[in-house]
């Protein structure tokens, strides 16, 4: 463990609000094997839902790689707060992480294939909705796609220093948009801060789509992702 991930795990075993927390989510999620979210039919365009279970929260406790489920279950807060709450609707729709990240269970062909066909139907049903967000994780890293249609313009926001644009998910997006629009797509890598240890991508994804939520696609053409840590 590096002393980057020590320290977050240090301040949350001091804190004793974080854990009471720890110890209630414990005490109700072994009762069951896991809780099940049921995600509303707009968020990602058809009837979906998630399970959390204690390894998800675990993960959220001690600061570790985050899930899937864990990054759909904001998503389904930051939908939440857009419908229902403060948050002004900046024309925001999401795509599902686990439906566009691959799995071990496919070929990589394939993998191209189906996501790019999710992708596409998602545009399909995204009303007036211009900005699309999609987490992705190629294998233990959580990166961000943020697709403008009014500009045809592909944002990626990877917390790795000197990284490239996936070419995965390169090759997904712009096949959902040939497969949309016979768009081709100008992909800009977006400015970022950048994460200093080894597991805090899912946070640093999770604190992007939250600034792109509240401020629009404006804060990505402009370079205003704020600075973050997790110190």
């Amino acid at each position: 463990m590096t002393r980057a991930q020590r320290r977050p795990r240090l301040r949350v075993e001091n804190n004793a609000v974080l854990t009471m927390t720890a110890l209630v989510v414990d005490a109700q999620v072994l009762k069951f094997d896991s809780i099940k979210l049921q995600c509303v039919d707009d968020l990602f365009g058809y009837e979906s839902f998630t399970y959390l279970n204690w390894d998800d929260f675990e993960a959220i406790f001690t600061l570790d790689e985050l899930t899937g489920s864990v990054i759909t279950a904001y998503m389904m807060f930051l939908y939440e707060q857009i419908k229902n709450g403060p948050k002004l609707d900046h024309g925001i729709c999401f795509v599902s992480p686990s439906a566009i990240s691959p799995s071990e269970r496919k070929s990589k062909r394939k993998h191209i294939a189906d996501a790019s066909r999710v992708v596409a139907d998602r545009l399909s049903t995204r009303k007036d909705n211009d900005i699309i967000i999609l987490p992705y994780n190629p294998g233990r890293h959580w990166v961000l796609a943020v697709l403008d249609m009014k500009t045809y313009t592909c944002y990626y926001l990877d917390s790795i220093t000197n990284s490239t644009i996936n070419p995965v998910l390169r090759q997904i997006i712009d096949a959902a948009m040939s497969l949309y629009a016979m768009q081709s797509v100008n992909w800009v890598k977006a400015k970022c801060p950048y994460q200093t240890g080894g597991t805090e991508c899912g946070y640093y994804v999770l604190k992007f789509m939250k600034e792109v939520v509240e401020e629009g696609i404006e804060i990505l053409a402009n370079d205003n992702i704020t600075k973050f840590s997790l110190e």
